[in-house]
């Protein structure tokens, strides 16, 4: 055999040999991904139960983490600028919301004894018993003038 074939061997030999996993911790994000994606075909079912809770594990964790970071940041910029999560978000959180009078919501339904409901919350008894008996919601709407459904 020539030194040339001998060397060409040999390389052949040393690219088909098994190599060691690479550093998990030395590859790119996607090299990484594109690695452990290749390799799950590999393992058991048992194994990937493993590994499939592990991740939910580490998921979660990561999850409360970035929150917890998240909240912190926030809560230091709002504390410096003086403003509140209302100020932010007012249609967010309990309470008055922005643009609305906050005093009561007009009736939208009226009964016959002349009950009111504003179709907010729990549908109220006398409703509920006329439902009962066969009647529709609808009949009981408040309507305009024009017949139309009062606002």
């Amino acid at each position: 055999m020539s030194d040339i074939t001998r060397e060409v061997v040999e390389l052949m030999d040393s690219e088909t040999s098994e190599r060691p996993p690479p550093d998990p911790t030395e590859l790119p994000e996607d090299e990484l991904l594109q690695f452990i994606e290749g390799a799950l075909p590999q393992l058991s079912i048992e194994s990937l139960g493993r590994i499939g809770e592990a991740v939910r594990q580490l998921r979660q964790t990561k999850q409360d983490e970035a929150l917890q970071s998240t909240r912190q940041s926030i809560e230091e910029q709002l504390q410096r600028s003086g403003l509140s999560l209302r100020d932010l978000f007012p249609e967010l959180l309990p309470g008055r919301r922005s643009g609305e009078g906050g005093g009561p919501v007009p009736p939208k339904y009226r009964g016959p004894m002349g009950e009111t409901w504003s179709g907010r919350g729990h549908s109220p008894k006398w409703l509920t018993a006329l439902e009962a008996t066969g009647r529709r919601r609808d009949e009981f709407l408040i309507r305009d003038a024009e017949g139309e459904e009062a606002t």
